[in-house]
């Protein structure tokens, strides 16, 4: 999925977020947006552009006047986020979309995008878990009470999930479970044969790669890589060669490569 050549709102394609894509006409307004967080806990708005005379929020002042009741500051537990592309103002440029979970990115052309980003004043800790965290619930709060959603698009990794299965992966590991990494990581098979990541640098620094000799098992080695990305959430990423056990029992070795920016696994 590419750019609409201009209809829409331009956002900062390095601004780590998420993408929410409607159905064309369907995009959320304040009203709207307003109902729906009133059945997330711990959210609200606190700061509307269309509704006081002066500016308070860092990114007003950069806002052209009629784009103004096109955004929200929204409030969760402390942290600010920012809600841009409302009706009646123009929604988001369409993201650049490369994987696609539990739905088609062919099927998400001509919607509307409307984007849920870290606030000015937390955006440098933007990868950092608890923002991380606040965020991902917020959207899917958002994904799951906003009518006419398509997708959820996650920046980084040029991802696109179904609306059901991102809120059921990211409640799943905010109550405890797994990271969400089919989603929050995109996956593809190199001209090398071996299995590589996208969007993981965001997150901890560098990307992952699974050798070709373990990556002919395409469904395997997926899962190795989800089990790996969960383990290294939250963690510092290693600075030395580590061996561990497979599920199957294969000896496998993890090994950074600073220079290219990757972990490496492969067979011992």
């Amino acid at each position: 999925m590419t750019a609409q050549g201009g209809s829409g709102a331009r956002a900062d394609p390095n601004r780590p977020g998420l993408i929410l894509i409607f159905d064309r006409g369907a995009a959320p307004d304040r009203a709207a947006v307003a109902t729906a967080l009133a059945a997330i806990p711990r959210a609200a708005i606190s700061h509307d552009p269309a509704t006081v005379a002066s500016p308070t929020h860092a990114a007003s002042r950069a806002a052209a006047p009629e784009d103004e009741a096109g955004w929200l500051e929204l409030l969760v537990d402390g942290l600010t986020f920012d809600l841009v592309g409302l009706a009646p103002g123009p929604a988001l440029d369409e993201p650049d979309l490369a994987y696609a979970y539990d739905c088609a990115i062919g099927e998400l052309s001509g919607g509307e995008a409307v984007g849920l980003f870290p606030g000015p004043h937390i955006a440098a800790g933007a990868s950092s878990l608890p923002i991380l965290r606040m965020l991902l619930g917020l959207g899917a709060g958002l994904a799951e009470t906003l009518p006419g959603i398509r997708a959820v698009s996650w920046v980084p990794a040029r991802s696109a999930m179904g609306p059901q299965f991102f809120v059921g992966t990211v409640r799943a590991w905010l109550d405890g479970g797994p990271f969400p990494a089919l989603g929050l990581v995109g996956l593809r098979v190199d001209e090398a044969g071996a299995l590589r990541s996208e969007g993981l640098t965001f997150l901890i620094g560098y990307e992952l790669a699974v050798d070709s000799a373990l990556a002919e098992d395409r469904v395997a080695a997926t899962r190795l890589a989800v089990r790996v990305v969960h383990e290294l959430i939250g963690a510092q990423a290693p600075r030395a060669r580590h061996e561990f056990v497979a599920e199957d029992g294969t000896r496998l070795a993890l090994e950074p490569d600073p220079s290219a920016r990757l972990i490496r696994i492969g067979p011992l």
